[in-house]
């Protein structure tokens, strides 16, 4: 789940709990209760990350309510061992978490008090609502560490739970680890040049008063997705454009337009409308290069040099990566990116990615907009899971399925000696 969703998915569990009128006990451990309005709230977050609508089947919704009494019943548990065994978690790192949440909603809604507006709820109850999940998040999971963190499998029952399982594992899919270094089509300096001078065009237009900002969105921005609005992107915190665009957003007055600021889209002319927090609403017009087959053979040729100049030994395939390409994420990584199912890769490389011979660097190829070198390191097949190929897979499912089982069964002990009981 997107941590914008959950925030908003707890927001809403705050607003439904604010607008409880009547309460009552459900439950009690040792001596704590367990509130109707807690269950409703549990219940409420189990139907939005399973994206029930409103209208559901009642009987779903009992069930989703039995399953949140069990989980809030077991949570007490886990707490009443808690405080029999002074565990305890450190005020630090409560803070830390809840100042990052606090800084998520800020960013999504704008202010905490803006926040709390949308959701009907006092903005000091959001704060000691978060404080209060986090905390008991922080415990219960502190107290799972130390009862199974020392839990381990052996390769006989990894080979045993294989056995018992097999037929319930899902086919995989082939994986390749791979490295990649990826350029876009360079073009020419004339058509760049022409380019830009259409954008000061459209720029001194606006400031004489020629056309709108919007209407010069409408008309000329390439950006089909907000070009239709005016070229507004709406409100939007840092971390959501490249690093460009961003630069130039932040940087901007209410009401002031940018230079002309290239990323690796195209051309972006930018106006700050408003500043809201850490987030700021902003508009741009785009105009995208349109590259041709001169250029398109350039950048072959290019890239077909670079290849030569790693085989060759006088560059490696890492510093070419940090050299020519834009993805930060890529880049992090120096080209490697593991072993990655294969289905979630283009289609148009899936054959190269299954062929190539391992530790080669392909001739460059072309996909998504972009020229490609690719180096396998390993590939796995695809199929029925089998444990020479995904034994490290069948080993995590082994270990997760034991302390799920250990844990089970630790609770029903803890249960069966502490006070329960259920109104």
């Amino acid at each position: 789940m997107r941590i914008s969703t959950l925030l908003t998915s707890l927001l809403l569990v705050l607003s439904v709990s604010a607008q409880q009128l009547v309460d009552g006990v459900a439950a009690i451990v040792g001596d704590k209760a367990v509130l109707y309005s807690e269950i409703d709230q549990v219940t409420q977050l189990f139907a939005m990350q399973a994206q029930l609508p409103s209208y559901s089947d009642p009987q779903v919704i009992q069930q989703l309510r039995a399953r949140a009494l069990e989980e809030l019943l077991n949570q007490q548990v886990l707490l009443e061992y808690a405080r029999q065994e002074t565990i305890e978690v450190e005020d630090r790192a409560v803070t830390m978490q809840l100042d990052q949440s606090l800084k998520n909603i800020e960013q999504q809604y704008g202010s905490l008090k803006k926040a709390a507006e949308a959701f009907g709820v006092d903005q000091y109850k959001i704060k000691s609502y978060y404080e209060d999940q986090i905390r008991t998040n922080l415990l219960v999971e502190r107290v799972k560490m130390e009862l199974f963190s020392d839990i381990k499998v052996s390769r006989r029952e990894v080979e045993d739970f294989y056995v018992t399982w097999q037929d319930s594992f899902p086919p995989k899919n082939p994986q390749a680890d791979f490295s990649i270094l990826s350029v876009s089509v360079e073009l020419g300096t004339e058509k760049m040049a022409r380019l830009r001078a259409q954008m000061t065009e459209i720029k001194d237009q606006i400031k004489k008063g020629q056309i709108t900002f919007e209407d010069a969105a409408k008309n000329y921005s390439m950006d089909p997705g907000s070009a239709a609005n005016g070229g507004s992107l709406g409100l939007v915190g840092r971390g959501v454009f490249v690093k460009p665009f961003e630069d130039a957003a932040f940087a901007l007055q209410k009401n002031q337009m940018s230079g002309l600021v290239e990323t690796q889209f195209g051309i972006h002319l930018l106006r700050l409308d408003d500043r809201v927090g850490e987030q700021v609403s902003v508009s741009h017009i785009l105009l995208m290069p349109q590259a041709d087959d001169t250029d398109k053979q350039n950048t072959y040729d290019k890239l077909a040099k670079i290849r030569e100049a790693i085989i060759s030994g006088s560059t490696t395939f890492a510093a070419e990566v940090e050299k020519y390409t834009k993805d930060e994420y890529i880049v992090s990584r120096k080209g490697r990116m593991g072993l990655t199912d294969i289905s979630l890769l283009p289609e148009d490389i899936h054959e190269l990615l299954l062929n190539i011979p391992l530790e080669q660097i392909s001739m460059p190829v072309f996909s998504g907009d972009q020229y490609h070198l690719i180096m396998v390191h390993k590939r796995t097949p695809g199929g029925k899971v089998n444990l020479t190929d995904n034994w490290s897979d069948v080993e995590s499912m082994s270990l997760e399925f034991k302390k799920r089982d250990r844990y089970q069964n630790w609770i029903a002990d803890q249960r069966g000696r502490m006070y329960i009981q259920i109104k």
